[in-house]
């Protein structure tokens, strides 16, 4: 007969979690807002002026709409459910 003493592996605790600063997940938010707009904005451009003489407009409204996407990009970088 086998002994069940010490068969399992230990049970370890997991880590507290920090709770993160409420500023930080309105930043995270507001990056990914801002990513949705920018792509959203980029798509308008080109279905809108698709086939169109107009290019310097379509290019226009593109870089409005990454204008808008990279600075929500650098936002959320930094994800907030990670640990400084």
């Amino acid at each position: 007969m086998v002994r069940a003493d010490r068969m399992a592996a230990p049970v370890r605790r997991r880590p507290r979690q920090r709770k993160t600063h409420p500023g930080r997940w309105a930043l995270y938010y507001l990056g990914r807002v801002l990513q949705v707009t920018g792509l959203l904005v980029a798509l308008v451009a080109a279905t809108a002026y698709f086939g169109t003489p107009s290019t310097l407009a379509m290019l226009r409204m593109m870089l409005v709409g990454v204008l808008l996407f990279i600075p929500g990009w650098l936002l959320t970088l930094r994800d907030p459910r990670k640990a400084d």
